[in-house]
């Protein structure tokens, strides 16, 4: 549970893997990076990852607990909050065996270094602890939910003693299931609970934030619609949280000394809108009222659709102009997909990925969404799906044409392997560089040409927020990058190739 210096972005070093890059050892990384966010006098976070605070809440509200029962920590403080009364722990998880993208990249068995990678590392050392093995011998039962909660299977349940996952929005299960726990009725462990559809929070039921969160995450929208086959966010029913209380969860980090603020959503444009379509006014009334917030210091997306993007320049213009100037911000950079450059695959994966371009309209609508956001200062980091289930070497050749295409846009793109979430009969996966074949080979040398091309300026320009120990190992950290590991990468391409 860390700030990563006060840069949410650098939470994905926690994929790295845990050994097999000095760099990236733990020993430097919780020194510069990890450290952990500060408690007070009774053991009680400042900063809280997002979803814990919404169970936090959620679990206030419902009158399962009160607030005083309810205790938010940090994985170093558990021993000192845990106690003889305590009846359940809840974890929230992110990525608890490695086997998000990210990690599946960078480490494990078919990534980059064939180590563990530090999220699951720490998962294990947190539900192996000693405080909460010590609780759970007292009879305490340990809840484990979380973005990555798909990942755990009932062995890995009873390898680590977690008696109950629930796996999809927590809202409304969670205080249920605790207080079942709580009220010491019978719950069968262990056991996996699914969030069915109808389970599902509506906008009246995501209870407002009671603290800050980890990079000052405020939740603006839920789900997403465009139904691409390999992402678990299409599956949610698309909600949108009311102006008013978005305002709040945003003053409450600010009260709570979090003035750097996130807004997040599968695609902040589609603020307001339940079609495919940009809502101009709405997006903009979301902007205006969070600027205005007193003692706001930055603000900027989770996540932009580049369809959105590249049909909505008057909104990123006028957004732009008010954050900019308000808040005298110098750019914004956002998370984004283009996971192909092939049509073939847009058709068959992610058909509605494009709208209101067509499939075959796609590397077209990438680019102008690139020029879109290069001339308002907005700065893509974007994703590619290596290997996607029908992959040829056509589509990759397309996909690297892209990207050639992009080159002049001040932007950062990165591979990830394909991570399927639920079955996918007949799909076998790829280690990313044993099995990697002359065409990705190419896709990764262009990327990486590319990320080379403008990784100084953008780590100079992100880190100017950052404490003063994280600004000064991300330069050295990203020195080594340009000069030795360069070396290094562009002598393994030309042996390859």
């Amino acid at each position: 549970m860390s700030n990563y210096g006060n840069n949410l972005f650098y939470g994905f070093i926690t994929t790295s893997p845990r050994k097999g890059f000095l760099l990236a050892s733990p020993w430097l990384l919780f020194r510069f990076i990890f450290k952990p966010v500060k408690t007070d006098a009774e053991g009680r976070a400042q900063l809280v990852p997002h979803g814990l605070r919404r169970i936090e809440s959620a679990l206030v509200e419902s009158c399962t607990a009160s607030p005083e029962q309810v205790v938010v920590s940090t994985p170093k403080a558990l021993g000192s909050v845990i106690g003889e009364e305590t009846a359940v722990i809840g974890i929230e998880a992110i990525d608890p065996l490695g086997k998000g993208p990210a990690s599946t990249t960078l480490a494990g068995p078919y990534g980059l270094i064939h180590e563990e990678p530090c999220t699951a590392w720490q998962f294990r050392e947190l539900v192996t602890c000693e405080a909460i093995q010590k609780a759970r011998r007292r009879g305490a039962k340990i809840v484990v939910g979380g973005p990555g909660a798909w990942q755990l299977t009932t062995d890995d349940m009873v390898k680590y003693g977690i008696d109950i996952v629930v796996d999809g929005e927590g809202e409304v299960v969670a205080p249920r299931v605790i207080g079942k726990l709580l009220n010491g009725e019978n719950v069968e462990t262990p056991s996996i609970i699914k969030t069915k559809y109808d389970e599902m929070p509506s906008v009246e039921e995501i209870p407002p934030l009671r603290g800050a969160t980890v990079g000052g995450v405020v939740e603006v929208s839920r789900g997403c619609g465009r139904g691409c086959r390999f992402c678990s966010p299409t599956l949610r029913r698309l909600r949108h949280r009311g102006i008013e209380d978005i305002a709040r969860d945003v003053e409450t980090n600010v009260k709570c000394g979090q003035g750097n603020i996130c807004l997040h959503a599968e695609d902040i444009l589609r603020y307001g809108s339940f079609t495919y379509a940009v809502d101009h006014d709405k997006v903009m009334k979301l902007i205006q009222t969070a600027v205005k917030v007193p003692g706001l210091r930055s603000l900027g997306p989770s996540h932009l659709a580049l369809a959105s993007v590249a049909t909505s320049r008057r909104t990123m213009a006028m957004a732009s102009d008010i954050v900019m100037s308000w808040l005298n911000q110098d750019w914004i950079a956002y998370e984004t997909g283009i996971e192909t450059g092939s049509p073939r695959l847009i058709e068959k994966h992610m058909e509605k990925k494009p709208y209101p371009y067509t499939p075959r309209q796609w590397p077209e609508a990438v680019e102008q969404a690139f020029l879109v956001s290069a001339d308002h200062n907005w700065i893509p980091c974007a994703t590619l799906i290596v290997n996607l289930p029908g992959e040829t070497e056509e589509d990759v050749l397309r996909t690297v044409e892209l990207i050639e295409r992009l080159k002049p846009y001040r932007s950062f793109i990165v591979p990830l392997l394909f991570v399927p979430f639920q079955d996918n009969p007949g799909y076998k996966i790829m280690r990313f560089t044993e099995d990697a074949e002359s065409c990705h080979l190419q896709l990764y040398e262009t990327l990486w040409k590319h990320d080379m091309r403008w990784l100084e300026s953008l780590a100079d320009d992100y880190g100017r927020g950052s404490r003063m120990a994280t600004r000064l190992f991300m330069k050295i950290f990203v020195a080594i990058i340009k000069t030795y590991a360069n070396r290094q990468v562009t002598k393994y391409f030309n042996e390859k190739t």
